[in-house]
């Protein structure tokens, strides 16, 4: 290994490993960011021109590998995870599905019920009537960000709601 490109290596090996770890949150995988960055600054140390601007260069190019790698990982989680939803949607019946769908639009139903006036006329033209928030506003005489903002708190109350239930669910 060429003497220079070592000293280089040991100054700034801490500091591309955090760079890399602040972005993956895992040891391994920042100690393998960290790698392959350094591999890649061997490769190219002949076209770096400010060797005083090293350190920035190589934090940039390990932050932007751990962003690719996180990228490539989510892919292979998301593949994962639809394959197992592909495999229980086979293995289940379509009255089933059918059952429960219908049960969650109707738990869904009230519990918009018991959301304000305000906020329940702004969430029914949303989601039941598929209108755009520009739509609602011009048909409710709201500003946009009235609108927004009513659409914000529905959507709050709602997720608290829905949690209540699943945790009644869940201890009954």
């Amino acid at each position: 290994m060429n003497e220079g490109f070592e000293e280089i290596y040991q100054f700034y090996y801490h500091r591309v490993y955090h760079a890399a770890f602040r972005v993956t949150k895992d040891h391994k995988h920042a100690e393998d960011i960290l790698q392959e960055t350094f591999i890649k600054a061997y490769q190219k140390i002949d076209q770096i021109e400010k060797i005083d601007k090293i350190g920035a260069w190589l934090s940039t190019t390990a932050t932007r590998a751990s962003i690719d790698f996180l990228r490539r990982e989510k892919k292979v989680v998301v593949a994962e995870v639809e394959e197992l939803l592909l495999q229980r949607c086979e293995t289940r019946s379509i009255v089933e599905e059918h059952c429960e769908e219908r049960e969650m639009e109707e738990v869904v139903r009230l519990e918009v019920g018991t959301l304000s006036s305000k906020l329940r006329k702004v969430f029914h033209l949303k989601y039941y009537g598929h209108l755009k928030e520009a739509e609602i506003a011009e048909k409710l005489e709201l500003s946009p960000s009235a609108v927004k903002s009513r659409l914000y708190r529905a959507k709050i109350c709602m997720k608290k709601q829905m949690a209540g239930l699943i945790e009644q669910n869940q201890t009954a």
